[in-house]
């Protein structure tokens, strides 16, 4: 220790005053590096000291290293990061020149020394301190500090994997921090270890070859086109050899839709998807096009044609109004029927017509009458459907030869209910498949500037958990009976059939006691569209006292596996390929040009990463110019009946003729919108909500949720509270339209007239995502009834002048641990919330047109809640009832 002594004494100031650091920082720390361990290797040792030297708030780093030799023991030297002096790099530039701004350098000439040894004996190592005076402070915090925020072995190998799960930096740093709460890293450095691994990978390799490598490496089916002079790719299909499995087993209906804004070359990108019998989504193929062309679907279109060599042609294909891809659709599928997408036809009506209307009432009264036209069960009714249409609204000439020229006289058989309902499509009517599918992808991709390779590997990732769910799909309805199906009826049907199939059947089952054997009243509609049982035939079914035939089911329907591998190509070897004896022959007889080429083709075929593939040049920005800020999100462009709702009155005078002028202060209506939502969180709203319902009933309430104050608001909250969001609304409104035209009779039947069923059908027919009208609100408690019968759910109205309770109209009753609860309470005559009861609360009285009207099946809902509607009149007075 005199030798420290003398160094300090001698050395720190002189350090501390070339330095620039006060001396009053000088500090001695030699007892916290003292140790009279042995160490059992240097790396043990190094570990040690920098573990001492986190505690104490310094970075040590290794100055020196010796491993010896015959006269030299092995030995190490470290010391502070901070030690040393700023070396500036000798360049070729002016002494006059200036520095760069922002530069700087951490160096102060601290002496910090210490030194490990091996012992002679070579059993082990020992730490000495040389000169234990820092003349810096310490740093509390480590972060920032680029030695003390490096990543060990395990941290790098933890970094990497999550990388490859796509988990996002942010996370990936949260958790390395979670293991090690010494942990400096910043996520500066997560960042750049990310890169430096995805280079490592690449190898050297383009952006292509290393697509084409790890399309190659997950066994894709790939193919591509590019332009023969600069080589850049035109387009790029690929699709998952899992993907293709599903496209075998489940061939029957394809939909297909372009989505934008997914890549930083501006490529729309086609993605084709299916069903499968479980009722789940899956994505076959992924296609990016140079454009929207008809020769770019042609190609596209054949190269899927292409993979579907070993299983049947699809039956059935939903597209949107995209000419191009529907001439394609012609050329390369023409024994499949071609639909068209329900969905987009109305707000293309929506956003061409609805201007064109001086009334809002004029408007509404239309579109309802155009949603009983589309859905016109037969011929017949479509054509007096149309006559009543054409005769109530003559006066506007331009609507009618817009809706007649454009959708009903070239195309009514791609989306009329008359001409659909005789096609098998599953229920698949819409796009909505490929949207939703849509939807996931942009999530995953988050941002609209990658390349194809960042795109793959969202891709991928999407498509390995989407298999995960079918084949635990699959494995459910194999191995589950849920209890709804235990009857006799579904004896053959039990872990054959997909349990979503069963649920349809067991609707129809349902309906077969009030139907009966009348196949006339049926209509069969679900035997031609889903390949079901429908009513009639399941009436006949009981009636004879016979279980439900496995025959009278589709074969979609029992698919609960994947094809296996065909056993052709897995006994194919080389000599059974006679393409390679033709391809031996053109190579012998071509010329040299020719040759070249085919070695090329080859090349690129087998090895991937030697491929001349170029990706697509990015525009760039024009000379004069002027400069726009790059759109970074993945989210699309609103369409142009989102434009039409968002503005202020879709009837004010600024919306004239066929065009549309948007407000002036569409930003600002936005940014109000914005302003209306952050201030719905506020608390202080549930709490005065409770207040709002009958004193016996307010310590049953656990809590209140508030929704969105616009004239959806009953709809959104029944939308959040069975599952679909609150954003949801619109799809409620769309249920219960259909629950309520499905069984028009029942309800016309239970409110007393078909004029109230009209009203409520008029009142349903609002799709709008503005602000909803007075005469569009949800009303109760008619549409109580709806609501019960549609989500299958026992529903609890209440307010603080009327609580009742309905209950489904049809469905059998259920066990309690399957039965579903739902509340609502209506605030002030003017405001719908959510309300969330506590276990053990009384209910209201059940609706008395349900106790009137609810069929044989239902019977015995009532009864489940006897005690608790008891309990509920004992504690509410009879005026609140």
């Amino acid at each position: 220790m005199d030798y420290t002594s003398e160094f300090t004494m001698n050395e720190v100031d002189n350090s501390t005053r070339d330095s620039g650091v006060s001396s009053e920082c000088v500090m001695d720390y030699t007892s916290e590096f003292t140790t009279y361990e042995i160490f059992k290797t240097r790396e043990s040792l190094m570990q040690w000291a920098r573990e001492a030297g986190k505690r104490n708030g310094f970075v040590i780093v290794t100055i020196r290293s010796d491993l010896g030799g015959k006269s030299m023991k092995p030995r190490v030297t470290l010391g502070c990061e901070r030690g040393g002096r700023f070396k500036e790099k000798k360049t070729k530039v002016n002494k006059g020149a200036k520095k760069r701004c922002g530069t700087g350098t951490k160096k102060c000439g601290c002496l910090f020394t210490l030194k490990g040894e091996k012992l002679a004996s070579g059993n082990g190592w020992i730490l000495k301190v040389l000169c234990g005076v820092h003349n810096h402070a310490s740093t509390e915090y480590s972060e920032g500090r680029s030695y003390a925020g490096r990543l060990s072995e395990q941290e790098t190998s933890l970094l990497i994997d999550l990388s490859k799960s796509l988990v996002r930096p942010k996370e990936i740093l949260s958790t390395l921090k979670q293991r090690d709460e010494l942990n400096a890293t910043t996520i500066r450095t997560i960042y750049n270890a990310r890169q430096r691994q995805r280079v490592k990978e690449k190898a050297g390799r383009s952006q292509m070859q290393q697509l084409l490598c790890k399309l190659n490496e997950h066994d894709y089916v790939e193919w591509h086109r590019s332009c023969p002079m600069s080589g850049n790719v035109l387009d790029l299909f690929w699709a998952h050899p899992v993907s293709l499995e599903l496209l075998r087993a489940f061939p029957t209906i394809l939909m297909m839709d372009c989505t934008y804004k997914t890549n930083r070359y501006h490529y729309p990108l086609l993605e084709v998807v299916g069903v499968t019998s479980t009722d789940i989504t899956f994505s076959v193929a992924f296609v990016f096009l140079d454009s929207e062309k008809e020769d770019n679907y042609i190609w596209a279109l054949s190269r899927l044609r292409g993979v579907m060599v070993e299983c049947a042609m699809p039956n059935v294909i939903v597209t949107d109004l995209d000419l191009p891809l529907m001439r394609a659709v012609e050329v390369v599928f023409p024994t499949a029927r071609h639909l068209l997408c329900k969905w987009h036809i109305n707000k293309n009506v929506l956003s061409k017509c609805k201007n064109l209307f001086e009334s809002k009432e004029k408007w509404d009264r239309f579109i309802m009458k155009w949603n009983v036209l589309v859905t016109s069960p037969t011929e017949s009714d479509y054509k007096r459907e149309l006559a009543v249409l054409q005769s109530e609204f003559s006066m506007y000439t331009e609507v009618m030869e817009y809706v007649i020229n454009t959708w009903l006289k070239p195309l009514k058989d791609r989306f009329v209910s008359a001409w659909t309902d005789m096609i098998m499509h599953f229920g698949n009517v819409t796009s909505n498949r490929a949207e939703g599918a849509h939807s996931k992808l942009k999530r995953e991709l988050g941002l609209s500037q990658g390349n194809f390779e960042g795109s793959f590997e969202n891709i991928h990732s999407l498509i390995e958990l989407q298999h995960i769910d079918i084949k635990t799909s699959f494995d459910k309805c194999s191995t589950v009976v849920q209890h709804n199906f235990k009857s006799s009826e579904f004896k053959y049907l039990r872990g054959v059939v997909s349990i979503f199939a069963l649920e349809k059947v067991l609707s129809q089952s349902k309906l077969a006691a009030s139907i009966g054997v009348d196949a006339l009243a049926c209509g069969c509609v679900i035997r031609r569209t889903h390949g079901l049982p429908c009513a009639h035939e399941i009436a006949e079914y009981k009636r004879d006292c016979r279980p439900i035939p496995l025959e009278s089911l589709d074969p979609h329907w029992m698919k609960l596996d994947l094809l296996p591998p065909s056993s052709i190509q897995d006994s194919m070897d080389v000599n059974e390929f006679p393409e390679l004896k033709l391809l031996q022959q053109y190579f012998l007889e071509a010329n040299k040009d020719n040759r070249l080429m085919l070695r090329k083709r080859v090349r690129d075929l087998v090895a991937p990463y030697t491929t001349t593939l170029v990706e697509p040049g990015i525009k760039s920005r024009l000379r004069g110019q002027l400069k726009e800020k790059i759109d970074m999100s993945s989210r699309r462009d609103p369409y142009a009946f989102e434009l039409r709702s968002a503005s202020v009155d879709s009837h004010s005078p600024s919306f004239t003729g066929d065009t549309m002028d948007v407000p002036q202060n569409f930003t600002h209506k936005k940014t109000e919108r914005t302003k209306e939502k952050v201030y719905r969180t506020l608390t202080v709203k549930g709490i005065s909500y409770i207040d709002a319902f009958p004193v016996g009933l307010r310590p049953f309430i656990q809590q209140v949720k508030d929704v969105c104050h616009d004239g959806h608001c009953g709809f959104r909250a029944v939308a959040d509270l069975v599952g679909l969001g609150e954003n949801g609304y619109l799809q409620v409104r769309n249920d219960l339209l259909t629950e309520l035209s499905s069984y028009s009779a029942h309800y016309g039947e239970l409110y007393g007239t078909t004029d109230r069923v009209r009203e409520l059908a008029q009142i349903l027919s609002f799709f709008d995502e503005g602000r909803a009208p007075f005469d569009r609100w949800m009303t109760m408690p008619d549409m109580g009834h709806l609501i019960a019968s549609c989500y299958k759910v026992v529903l609890f109205h209440l307010s603080a002048t009327q609580c009742l309770t309905f209950l489904p109209l049809r469905s059998a009753p259920v066990p309690l641990p399957t039965r579903r609860h739902i509340a609502i309470g209506f605030m002030n005559d003017c405001h719908c919330v959510e309300v969330f009861l506590r276990p053990g609360h009384p209910v209201p009285p059940v609706a008395s047109d349900w106790i009137r009207c609810h069929t044989p099946a239902a019977q015995g809902w009532d009864s489940l809640y006897t005690s608790c509607i008891s309990r509920f009149k004992s504690l509410v007075s009879s005026d609140q009832i």
